[in-house]
């Protein structure tokens, strides 16, 4: 199948256990956060009676969330996946379509602004997609980009997950079935970027007032170790706190490691790119 396919696919399977596995809850203060993030990174609050599209909305970080915290703004949530939209509606999310990120049934200058969380590396061709996000933005709107992975953060991935996988009761074998969608989960992840390539793709799709910059460290750390323990021994991650791991390493990210960590260091790309 290709790279669509795999993503539609894998994302259909991986619906039913990635809230567990990253650590997300949806609840009152999550939408706060999900609203928090994405206004930080605009540089202002968002304006009632704007209109939010969620590209790859996923379980509905940004979809359910920005809706349950903005009543008052019109929030679309689009994915490939059927069963990540599904998700999504038990959240909260209320205006949901079932599309392609990058053939988007929408008519120019549709929307306020963009928001994508953690999409544009499962998509084949991201200049495409950027290309067909700018088409949507009405003059002025702007994009939101979060949690795009760089190079790094596979690199300090690996050697977690080899690490972890040393321990008793997580270095055993994985059944058939579980090992072909731990091997799906990292064909699925198609490209990492930096903050340069990243500025440029957007440059080169139109965009205008590019700042991407890198952010997260310890976050991510504490995902991909719930991810890999899920995966490999679940009876001993549900035992362990996830989502309260993942906010304090959030927190730490916050007052520490974003601070002093070198870019080269650091495991994402955030920032927001403007409709001219």
């Amino acid at each position: 199948m290709d790279a669509v396919e795999l993503n539609k696919v894998f994302h259909d399977h991986e619906c039913a256990y990635y809230d567990d596995r990253f650590g997300i809850v949806h609840d009152a203060a999550s939408a706060q956060q999900a609203q928090s993030e994405v206004e930080a990174l605009l540089g202002r609050e968002i304006e009632a009676g704007e209109t939010v599209l969620d590209v790859g909305c996923g379980t509905g970080w940004f979809a359910a969330g920005l809706q349950r915290a903005r009543p008052d703004v019109t929030v679309i949530g689009v994915d490939l996946s059927e069963g990540m939209l599904g998700k999504a509606r038990l959240a909260g999310a209320a205006n949901l379509v079932q599309g392609d990120g990058t053939k988007l049934p929408f008519a120019d200058d549709a929307v306020d602004i963009v928001v994508g969380r953690g999409v544009l590396h499962h998509l084949p061709d991201p200049s495409l997609a950027l290309a067909e996000w700018h088409r949507i933005l009405r003059p002025g709107g702007a994009l939101v980009l979060s949690s795009e992975p760089t190079p790094t953060v596979e690199q300090h991935g690996a050697i977690l997950v080899r690490g972890l996988l040393q321990i008793p009761g997580l270095r055993g074998g994985l059944a058939e079935e579980d090992e072909f969608w731990e091997l799906a989960a990292m064909a699925a992840n198609l490209h990492t970027f930096t903050a340069d390539e990243l500025a440029a793709l957007c440059r080169s799709a139109g965009y205008t007032e590019v700042g991407i910059e890198t952010a997260g460290f310890a976050e991510t750390l504490t995902m991909t170790a719930s991810y890999a323990s899920h995966g490999h021994a679940p009876d001993i991650a549900d035992k362990l706190p996830w989502p309260l791991l993942t906010k304090l390493a959030a927190k730490a990210d916050s007052v520490l490691w974003n601070r002093v960590l070198p870019a080269s260091a650091k495991h994402t790309l955030q920032g927001v790119a403007h409709s001219s």
